[in-house]
């Protein structure tokens, strides 16, 4: 029988001594080989999560950036909660001419301004006009907020735009608006056209304008700002530290005085030059302040 024939397995062994060798090393081999495997599999793996992590933080450092900007736009763009009704200068109900004067961010006590409503009133007087009322409204402190001092203005506008809609015996309304104040004349503009029964002539005069709107619309005032006025004019300085005031305005007449010397005793920076040159170079008291129409003054026209 066959099993009577079967050799000892120490005597196979004995016999076939090379085949065991290789059967060792194969067996050592595969386990090398599927460490191998293993130990690359476990980088790959950690390589790609890797990437993806790095992929994540950085969609997820953008995603957080665009939610900044965002965020910051809504929140420039945002208007205080002014009580406009309260800040209305009083204006006799006869007026036939008003004029408003209007400071800019944190600069309410500026002198200049007062001397601008003087020198207006003494204009207006000389002239032998009737039923004129110069008036300063000072819209601090929600205009000292600056990042939202644009929208502040442009609201608070739009609620005296409905006040001086009572004024019926208006025949002129007349803007002299300094910096961020610059967006309180188109709104008020708009709102007055949109509520009077019969709407008088609006000029502006746009002294240094603040043009940003949000965040990130650098030129928003240039391309606006007097667009609801029948006749608008910019002066404007362009070597001055206020930010988004250089820009020649698109819906008005514009005066660079940017190298204009400045008088003895002027010590404040460019940005309220506009201001003193408008104080000191009104045209002669025999005339308006301000020309007739574009058509003789061409909105987007500079001169300097």
């Amino acid at each position: 029988m066959a099993f009577l024939h079967h050799q000892p397995l120490a005597a196979q062994h004995a016999a076939h001594p090379v085949k065991l060798m290789l059967g060792a090393e194969v067996r050592q081999s595969g386990i090398t080989e599927t460490l191998k495997h293993g130990l690359f599999s476990i980088c790959r793996i950690y390589a790609i999560g890797r990437l993806h992590f790095m992929a994540n933080k950085r969609v997820l450092t953008l995603l957080v950036l665009v939610g900044s900007v965002v965020a910051a736009d809504i929140y420039t763009r945002t208007p205080l909660d002014v009580p406009a009704a309260a800040l209305m200068p009083e204006m006799p109900a006869a007026t036939r001419t008003a004029v408003l004067v209007v400071h800019g961010s944190v600069d309410s006590d500026n002198p200049q301004f007062p001397l601008l409503v003087q020198r207006l009133e003494a204009h207006f007087a000389t002239a032998g006009k009737p039923d004129v009322a110069v008036r300063f409204l000072n819209w601090s402190p929600w205009s000292d907020t600056r990042a939202r001092a644009a929208a502040t203005a442009e609201q608070l506008g739009s609620e005296l735009g409905k006040q001086f809609a009572t004024l019926a015996q208006l025949d002129e309304l007349q803007l002299v608006v300094h910096s961020s104040g610059a967006y309180v004349a188109d709104s008020l503009c708009e709102s007055y056209r949109a509520n009077a029964a019969a709407a008088a002539r609006v000029t502006m005069v746009f002294l240094d304008p603040f043009q940003l709107r949000g965040l990130l619309d650098f030129r928003d005032g240039a391309r606006n700002h007097g667009r609801c006025a029948d006749f608008a004019l910019a002066v404007i300085n362009t070597d001055d530290p206020a930010p988004t005031t250089s820009a020649a305005l698109a819906q008005a007449w514009n005066i660079d005085i940017t190298a204009l010397p400045h008088p003895a005793g002027f010590t404040r920076n460019g940005h309220y030059w506009p201001v003193r040159y408008y104080l000191d170079y009104l045209p002669g008291l025999e005339h308006e302040p301000l020309p007739p129409s574009h058509e003789i003054y061409p909105r987007g026209g500079i001169t300097d």
